[in-house]
């Protein structure tokens, strides 16, 4: 058995995973460990600030929160603290992806019994998994309805991940991909697209097998692009990359919050897609970022991202109308007119500038 706790329904968490960076070198910087000393003396903020795999990244997670408004409210409070902490040490938090030049082998694990065991099991896979994202967790009434919007989001995932790619370089080289830490994150085991179910039934009877045999130690060790947690209540939406402004951080949480709302009132299922379809359509925002191509399971239509996201909204019309967060969203129709953090990094290449400008310009373009 796998109970799925109570939630308020459409209530909001947000976890952001933020690059440590050395303030003269702007390279990462081991320094999670201070970071997270320093935080256990803000007593309102110390549960909210949490180690990652690396020692080069810190992960700050708000309350739960009823709406997006409050969690800009309790986020700007936080980061403004955590950030002044990372600069009183040299330090700067970062928002993207992927370091544009630091090196992967240079990177040190949290001393932490699960990631030793974790950096051990996965070797140079392991060791190349240096990569930040954002997460999204929404409040379900049930399991049921929980394993729907699920099911739906599922569909939807790629255009999550165009609207965000931020992870052009790898290690000091153009990769060729717009988000590049989508394409890391799948060669880790039980990561990337999830299956399809029927009924949480079907979720718990697979979470039960895979606990039984040791596969996984916990639900949480499916690292699926979206995926029910049964502990907290919530549909959790894992695919992002970390976008590189504030605004479209919540622009995201809005977005998704609106799709859920809108599919809680429709009570409708999702059509049935062949995973090589929904594969193909991941790829494309991947690779192509907003000028990928994707084929809309609930149209048949394939379009850009660009086109895409418009119709889209207009699906989620009804989710707006009960969220009244429609005005975040205009973040987002900003970054598809104008591009994702992936495209500020790469304009600012083809500009002439070396990767070290590419992440002090960017890394200064957070609050805007």
């Amino acid at each position: 058995m796998l109970p799925f706790a109570r939630s308020e329904p459409l209530t909001l968490g947000i976890e952001i995973e933020f690059q440590i960076l050395r303030k003269e070198s702007l390279e990462l910087a081991p320094g999670g460990p201070v970071l997270l000393n320093l935080v256990r003396r803000e007593a309102d903020l110390a549960e909210f600030v949490k180690p990652e795999f690396i020692r080069s990244m810190i992960e700050i997670v708000t309350p739960v929160c009823p709406s997006v408004s409050r969690a800009e409210e309790w986020l700007r409070g936080a980061l403004t603290r955590l950030r002044n902490l990372a600069e009183e040490k040299g330090y700067l938090l970062y928002a993207a992806s992927l370091h544009p030049f630091s090196r992967a082998a240079e990177q040190k694990v949290w001393e932490d019994p699960r990631y030793e065991a974790l950096r051990d099991e996965l070797q140079i896979v392991g060791r190349r998994f240096i990569s930040q994202g954002l997460h999204i967790h929404l409040g379900m009434p049930s399991a049921e309805e929980a394993l729907r919007v699920f099911r739906w989001f599922r569909l939807y995932t790629p255009l999550f991940l165009a609207l965000t790619t931020s992870s052009p370089f790898y290690e000091g080289e153009y990769t060729g991909f717009y988000s590049y830490r989508s394409k890391l994150f799948e060669a880790l085991p039980l990561a990337g697209y999830p299956r399809d179910f029927e009924n949480y039934r079907e979720f718990e009877n697979l979470v039960d097998l895979l606990l039984a045999h040791r596969i996984i130690l916990q639900p949480r060790d499916l690292w699926w692009d979206v995926r029910p947690h049964p502990e907290f209540g919530t549909v959790e939406l894992r695919v992002c990359d970390l976008p590189g402004r504030f605004s479209e951080v919540l622009g995201v949480a809005a977005l998704a919050r609106a799709f859920a709302a809108a599919v809680l009132a429709e009570k409708s299922d999702p059509p049935a897609v062949p995973m090589e379809v929904l594969r193909y359509n991941k790829w494309q925002a991947a690779r192509h970022g907003l000028d990928g191509y994707f084929v809309d399971p609930a149209t048949g239509r394939r379009n850009t991202f660009r086109e895409i996201f418009r119709e889209f909204l207009f699906r989620c019309a009804g989710g707006f109308a009960e969220t009244g967060e429609r005005d975040y969203v205009r973040a987002l129709e900003r970054v598809v007119e104008e591009g994702t953090g992936a495209h500020r990094q790469l304009n600012l290449h083809l500009e002439g500038r070396d990767l070290r400008e590419v992440v002090a310009i960017t890394q200064g373009e957070f609050w805007l």
